[in-house]
């Protein structure tokens, strides 16, 4: 197996990470094609990809680095679950490679992620509206962290609606449900779901002898944990499990390749966002009032703080009227 990843020439949309003999980690550029990060796998006898990015030409450059670096064609691709920046270059690498989900992520792909995509088509305009308000936003923003990343994402989404005629929603072509094991003729990876905690259904690739886990959005290094379909407490329970495996590494959704400790901060920001949601709902309080953390100013995805905030005020608002008195 080949470690050098040098032989890439490279990607405006991610940097390759070595992080063991045969594992490379695909880790996004901020602003670019990619948003989420992805991971090469050498098997020995065949090549494995988890994730393939927002748009077709980072997922191009994936296809290349995975054969540059393992000297063949991707064999396999793994989609962790359903958002479209982990799912939306699936077509560059079929019809040759078996893309992998959970039943459960294959099925909200052939319904809702195939009717957005519909939509988008039929009426991109709206798509249009939300970026040339957001442009709005920046020019007034005096925030210089929280204006940069407004400015990144506003990058990614052109890139995005860049593509968006040439795309064909690629599903599934295996699913599983609990755990799926491939033997490789180097080494075996498997894929695991717990359920789902941050979207309806989470899967990771577990490397047992490296113990390295590619984990999707369960993990996030540095980045505001997205919550828009989470279940806090299922995602506690699954990343308890995960670190129960014995895992040292982990390849995040987004962010730096990390560890236990990064694992131990995502359910940190988990409990919080619940105890300061639930404190407000006490009190009588504004959710509009609750501000970011301390502990989390210098994360990103800060946009995403005030949708996650709304989620569990809903999750905890919805659980109080269903209660019995």
């Amino acid at each position: 197996m080949t470690n050098q990843t040098e032989t890439f020439s490279g990607s405006k949309h991610f940097r390759l990470n070595h992080v063991a003999n045969g594992v490379f980690a695909a880790i996004s550029v901020p602003g670019t094609g990619s948003l989420g990060n992805a991971a090469i796998i050498d098997l020995g006898d065949s090549t494995l990809v988890v994730d393939t990015f927002l748009t077709i030409e980072a997922a191009e450059d994936l296809q290349a680095a995975a054969i540059e670096l393992t000297g063949k064609p991707v064999t396999f691709v793994i989609n962790t679950h359903w958002h479209s920046d982990h799912t939306s270059g699936n077509q560059v690498f079929a019809p040759e490679a078996q893309i992998i989900s959970t039943s459960v992520t294959r099925e909200i792909m052939a319904t809702f992620g195939t009717e957005r995509l519909a939509r988008q088509l039929a009426n991109p305009e709206p798509i249009y509206k939300a970026m040339d308000e957001l442009d709005d936003k920046i020019q007034q923003e005096t925030d210089e962290k929280l204006k940069k990343e407004m400015q990144w994402e506003n990058a990614s989404d052109r890139e995005y609606m860049n593509i968006l005629p040439k795309l064909e929603y690629t599903l599934p072509t295996i699913s599983f449900d609990g755990q799926m094991t491939i033997h490789g003729s180097d080494r075996t990876v498997q894929l695991i779901t717990y359920g789902g905690g941050h979207t309806q259904s989470d899967a990771f690739v577990y490397l047992p002898e490296e113990k390295i886990a590619i984990t999707g959005d369960l993990v996030l290094s540095k980045h505001h944990p997205v919550m828009m379909y989470a279940n806090p407490d299922a995602w506690l329970n699954i990343l308890e499990r995960v670190e129960g495996l014995g895992v040292e590494t982990i390849i995040p959704g987004h962010g730096e390749v990390c560890g236990v400790k990064e694992l131990h901060e995502v359910k940190g920001y988990i409990k919080d966002i619940v105890a300061l949601v639930t404190e407000a709902v006490q009190n009588k309080k504004s959710i509009d009032e609750l501000a970011v953390p301390e502990a989390y100013g210098d994360w990103y995805f800060t946009t995403y703080f005030k949708p996650n905030v709304k989620r569990v005020y809903d999750s905890i608002a919805g659980s109080a009227a269903s209660t019995p008195l």
